[in-house]
């Protein structure tokens, strides 16, 4: 019977094991601000003008962006919402991102026509803007940060790959973010 009892402890330990070297992670660093990223990940650098922009790779994928500059702004979503029947024919019928609402002001405001949650939350002690798909495999998930160095240069994670293990990675990831800010600044 103690055979059977370590053999089967023995099991356990080994894939618990095995899950955790798979989740292994990695620190980056980009200027003042570090996070994790699973070791699978990739960053490749990409080209752009006055704005950092990294490629976060999984599987030789593009699954994401992260963006470091003065010019990055917070998440919205564009579209326009009306309750007149033939504004919506007109402007819809030219391929404009466009929704009839019988209930206009109150569709605005409850966002009933995004495609994202979007939500503000505290990550190690830095105010975010965190946005989350509605539904799986449509919208985005990504996290921006405003004003991260005395620049004002903004940072975000963005990605629209939002399959529920990317979400989960990118989650995790969001909660490693530190910024380092000069004394000047805080």
């Amino acid at each position: 019977m103690s055979r059977i009892f370590y053999l089967i402890l023995l099991f356990v330990l080994s894939s618990c094991e095995n899950k955790n070297s798979n989740n292994s992670f990695k620190k980056i660093n980009i200027r003042n601000i570090s996070f994790e990223i699973p070791s699978d990940f990739i960053l490749k650098k990409m080209n752009s003008i006055d704005t950092s922009v990294y490629g976060v790779f999984f599987n030789e994928k593009k699954i994401g962006s992260i963006y470091f500059g003065i010019h990055y702004q917070p998440f919205v979503e564009d579209y326009l919402i009306t309750e007149e029947q033939e504004i919506y024919d007109k402007i819809s019928s030219k391929g404009a991102k466009i929704y009839y609402s019988k209930y206009l002001e109150q569709d605005c405001k409850n966002g009933i026509f995004n495609e994202n949650y979007y939500y503000y939350d505290t990550i190690n002690k830095e105010i975010a803007q965190v946005m989350l798909p509605k539904k799986l495999n449509k919208g985005s998930i990504g996290i921006y940060f405003d004003s991260v160095d005395v620049h004002k240069n903004k940072f975000a994670i963005i990605s629209n790959n939002t399959s529920k293990e990317n979400e989960n990675k990118l989650l995790q990831i969001f909660k490693t973010i530190k910024i380092t800010r000069s004394p000047i600044f805080k």
